[in-house]
């Protein structure tokens, strides 16, 4: 008994030890097989991705220079399994995601519902046409040459212009400081914070991405934006409002967060941006992109995200009593309630089965180590999932029906099956539309 147990033993250790076969897998190699044990402070190193086989960036004889780091808050602490932030020192595409220097490798060790929360979270925002949202690949990472699982290597969130397209703001720039800024609403106090109270009572931090140091000039504008923008939230014009945030944007955002039940939408994580004021024409601030998910349908309430919440939820109970919000929810909800709840479904089903041979792998790497989320009966968790999707997405119909259909929208070219985004109807035509970008009906890029 003792040796088979020896064996049975020895077979899980080698299966927990090596890629699937399944997925992409990123060889991360740092100098010396130093740690990397600091959000802080980078390593020095090198990465290769080989796929299914095929070399996919780099190769192991002539890896790609790059530097690692820890990445996240209690992502980072609170977990064995650790996320990591990756930069390389010369711009890359990676797996098919356009080039840049700033990418994660986001372990997801805190999602319980068969690494889903994510993926589905990114792929309806795609789907109800948020400007732009982060892309992410499913990888398998080995690490100085150790196994760890199941990783998602994702685009990191910056100013480019093929990330949130805005104007890249210097350091310390004193003049044309209206744009492009890229703020977070934060749960973590930092240096260089802005912070203010918000209308109800709430104290809110707000961190500032980029730029990341600022002249007297830059930190004086961005402080009259925030506090104005509260002041407009909680005051009496909605003229005023509306000229500072983009409610359609702003409805986008929100109606993501709804599907997804996500207590901390608004509490941590949550960026929003603005570009540069031209010509005279202000631009407005808009909420995105979408990022954590990590507590995405933790409470499994019948009720709205900030109806006594988990976690603060700051300003989107403000937003939400203005009937010109309310209006654009409900058009976004038509639209997505008709043309894309199924579609986001199906390509959530064809996305776990991809990734359910190396969440299971995940599963026996990690089982034994701090707060570990058990996904090894990945059907199950899986299924959990999806009947969290459904829950919710019935429960939204009781409340919003079948929403306000636009006054624009086709509907039977509406439901035509999109390769990808969501259709909008502009001049006449209808297009596809994917982060930020417009398609012809036949894929074909296009610019207005």
């Amino acid at each position: 008994m003792t040796i088979v147990f020896s064996i049975l033993l020895s077979a899980v250790s080698v299966f927990a030890a090596n890629p699937t076969g399944t997925l992409p897998v990123v060889y991360v190699n740092t100098t010396n097989s130093a740690a990397i044990n600091s959000t802080e402070n980078y390593v020095t190193g090198s990465l290769y991705i080989d796929s299914l086989g095929k070399a996919a960036l780099g190769t192991k004889e002539a890896p790609i220079a790059a530097q690692f780091k820890g990445r996240g808050n209690y992502t980072w602490t609170g977990f064995d399994k650790k996320p990591y932030k990756i930069k390389f020192d010369v711009k890359q595409a990676v797996l098919g995601m356009p080039n840049n220097r700033h990418w994660c490798l986001l372990a997801c060790a805190d999602d319980y519902l068969g690494f889903l929360k994510m993926p589905a979270g990114f792929r309806i925002s795609e789907a109800v046409g948020l400007r732009w949202t982060p892309r992410t690949r499913p990888v398998e990472l080995v690490l100085n040459g150790k196994y760890m699982g199941l990783y998602f290597l994702t685009e990191h969130v910056r100013i480019a212009s093929n990330r949130v397209k805005i104007t890249e703001q210097e350091d310390n720039a004193t003049d044309s400081v209206s744009g492009g800024w890229l703020v977070e609403i934060d749960n973590y106090a930092s240096d260089g914070n802005i912070e203010f109270d918000e209308g109800n009572g709430q104290h809110v931090m707000v961190s500032l991405k980029e730029p990341e140091v600022l002249s007297s000039q830059q930190r004086n504008y961005i402080e009259q934006q925030l506090n104005g923008l509260n002041n407009a939230l909680y005051g009496n014009s909605s003229a005023k409002l509306w000229q500072m945030l983009d409610v359609d944007e702003a409805a986008k955002y929100y109606l993501v967060q709804e599907i997804m039940e996500d207590c901390e939408s608004y509490h941590g994580s949550c960026f929003l941006y603005k570009d540069r004021d031209r010509n005279g024409k202000v631009d407005k601030w808009k909420f995105g992109p979408v990022w954590d998910f990590g507590n995405a349908y933790d409470r499994h309430q019948e009720t709205w995200i900030y109806d006594n919440p988990t976690f603060d939820q700051y300003w989107i109970g403000r937003i939400a009593t203005w009937p010109e919000f309310q209006k654009a929810v409900k058009e976004q909800w038509w639209i997505y309630y008709h043309t894309q709840k199924d579609q986001v479904k199906t390509d959530m089903r064809t996305f776990a089965n991809t990734i359910e041979k190396a969440a299971k792998n995940d599963a026996n790497v990690w089982r034994n180590t701090s707060n570990y989320r058990d996904n090894s009966d990945y059907q199950d968790v899986r299924e959990r999932y999806f009947r969290r999707y459904d829950w919710r997405i019935d429960w939204l119909y009781k409340q919003w029906g079948e929403g306000t259909k636009p006054a624009t929208w086709d509907v039977e070219q509406a439901q035509e099956k999109p390769s990808h985004g969501r259709k909008i109807l502009r001049d006449g035509q209808f297009y596809i539309e994917c982060n930020g970008q417009f398609y012809n009906l036949l894929g074909q890029p296009v610019t207005f």
